[in-house]
């Protein structure tokens, strides 16, 4: 038992140890795991989601958040037919698992990526299956989301009235829950769209006031004062075009994007010319390719920091490979332990069936050796001859007596050795017409007395069948027949902590001076097993001692009480 207890924790070790980062990454929660498989440099991250996605030992959710995030990543840097191909894949997962949430931030990006390629029709269907999730699930951001990419859609094709009002609409949404960011984008987005239109003086309000929103919000963002700027450059007012162009520059300045810049400085030069301010005009250009110089060197490491990101991933990917390799192993290991782990239990499980059969067996022969004892040929011959006696003797009543007496003992002897425990009431009334057998047999020859503690119970008390008879038979046998004078058998039965305690005292020749001594002996070796089959170690409890200035035996048992 100690081997295949020393196997099975080899095992559950080997397990544990060989658990890889794909358990450590399942546990990630989906920010965190967006964080560990993307990041701004976008072509890398692509090449790290494939090496990722051929391991294919992750969640199903897992692996559906790397297809999202491919696809994502591609409709960012428009392969839209490549994303809408990852995007598929991501979109099985997530109904798989009935993830409603991403099932609709999925269908978005499809959308997104229809919508490029001109396929209005899939995109709407997308946008509005989008649309109708988000509110079932009280996404509000997602609804008012899901509105502008339907106003999108509608921009695309020159519904500019029906875009505006699903960009109003979202607009509501996202005042109601005071999401100031995406308010000041809907307000820019309905000044553009206005703009198209040529109602000037509108869009004009609606840039003013996404832009408003910005500096109430703190939000470093010049869209709005650029497209405002270009409303006034359309309408040859040159003054306010610069002033907001100059304020945008400021903001860009502080996100340090480049190219936005560069844009305002290209604007900044074409009023300087118009304006023929030939002063201004040269310092733009110097700031401009300036900018521009920095924008070539900024691009330029980002390519070489590619390359190396490249290698990096191809250098992790081999090593992924081969960690895969070794896990296939490890199965291989796992299964051919778990096989010699299941021979094992099975060993072990039909050993134990084995052990208990044998007890069973040898419980069998025990009762079955206690049987003979009890009801052996002697004494019932001795007891019909002495019925015999009472019949010549010409007394009908003695004779009734204990013929029923002793037909009642003969049957409670049978009924007893198929049970395997009995109230130790019936052991006593078995054991009483026992005695009162005998007390015929010897016509009178000894007195006994049963002594029971007022406190017992006998009717609920369990003991095994004819425990007490074998000694009370050794006391009457060997002990009191062979005395010339009237012998006293005394059985005491008493409680002590959590045993009942039996005392047998019988006055006979004594213990010691038994002719017939290996045949008690051999009863007490089998009353010994009984007691051991009990489990309780009651054994060790059991005593028989000659009784010490007078003749006589005394013999002690306990039973736990259950």
């Amino acid at each position: 038992m100690r081997q295949f207890t020393y196997i099975l924790a080899l095992f559950i070790f080997i397990s544990f140890t060989n658990c890889d980062n794909n358990d450590t990454i399942n546990k990630l929660t989906d920010a965190k795991f967006m964080e560990y498989i993307s990041n701004d440099d976008l072509r890398t991250s692509i090449i790290r989601i494939d090496s990722l996605a051929k391991i294919n030992n992750y969640s199903d959710h897992k692996t559906g958040l790397l297809y999202y995030e491919k696809g994502r990543i591609l409709g960012v840097l428009e392969k839209d037919v490549e994303a809408i191909g990852s995007l598929k894949k991501a979109l099985v997962l997530f109904k798989k698992e009935n993830n409603k949430r991403f099932i609709a931030k999925t269908s978005m990006l499809l959308a997104d990526s229809n919508a490029f390629l001109s396929k209005k029709e899939e995109a709407s269907t997308q946008i509005n299956l989008a649309l109708k999730i988000f509110r079932e699930i009280g996404d509000k951001k997602g609804e008012a989301k899901a509105l502008n990419s339907l106003a999108h859609i509608e921009f695309q094709y020159k519904n500019y009235n029906t875009s505006i009002g699903y960009i109003k609409q979202a607009a509501t949404i996202q005042l109601e829950i005071k999401d100031h960011d995406a308010l000041s984008a809907s307000y820019n987005n309905i000044g553009y769209v206005l703009e198209q239109t040529k109602d000037y003086e509108n869009a004009i309000i609606f840039y003013q006031k996404a832009a408003q929103l910005n500096k109430d919000i703190n939000r470093l963002n010049s869209s709005p004062l650029r497209n405002l700027g270009y409303v006034y450059l359309l309408n040859n007012e040159y003054e306010k075009c610069k002033s907001l162009y100059l304020e945008a520059l400021e903001i860009e300045e502080q996100t340090g994007k480049l190219s936005l810049q560069k844009e305002i400085y290209d604007v900044l030069l074409e009023l300087s010319i118009k304006d023929k301010s030939f002063k201004n005009s040269s310092q733009y250009i110097i700031k401009r390719d300036s900018v521009n110089q920095l924008l070539v060197d900024l691009e330029n490491e980002e390519k070489i920091k590619l390359v190396e990101n490249q290698y990096i991933l191809i250098a992790k990917e081999t090593e992924l490979n081969q960690e895969k390799k070794n896990n296939d192993k490890n199965k291989i290991i796992f299964a051919i332990l778990f096989g010699l782990l299941s021979f094992l239990g099975l060993f072990f499980i039909q050993r134990n069936r084995n052990t208990k059969l044998k007890l069973n067996q040898e419980k069998l022969i025990l009762e079955q050796k206690m049987l003979r004892m009890q009801m052996n040929p002697h004494f019932v011959f001795n007891a019909l001859t002495a019925i015999q006696k009472t019949i010549f003797d010409n007394d009908p009543l003695k004779t009734s007596t204990y013929l029923s007496r002793f037909a009642k003992l003969i049957r409670q002897n049978f009924e007893f050795t198929n049970k395997k425990e009995i109230t130790l009431e019936e052991d006593l009334d078995a054991l009483n017409n026992y005695i009162e057998t005998q007390q015929l047999r010897f016509e009178n020859k000894f007195d006994y007395n049963i002594d029971i503690e007022n406190a017992l119970d006998t009717s609920f008390i369990k003991i095994p069948p004819m425990l007490l008879q074998p000694f009370v038979e050794n006391a009457i046998e060997h002990g009191l027949k062979p005395k010339k004078e009237k012998g006293f058998l005394q059985i005491k039965i008493s409680k002590q902590d959590n045993y009942i305690r039996f005392e047998i005292l019988d006055n006979g020749v004594g213990y010691h001076k038994l002719k017939n001594l290996e045949d008690r002996e051999h009863a007490i070796d089998v009353f010994l097993k009984r007691l051991k089959l009990r489990n309780f170690e009651e054994e060790k409890l059991f005593s028989i001692r000659p009784l010490e200035n007078k003749s006589g035996t005394e013999v002690i048992i306990f039973l736990k009480l259950i």
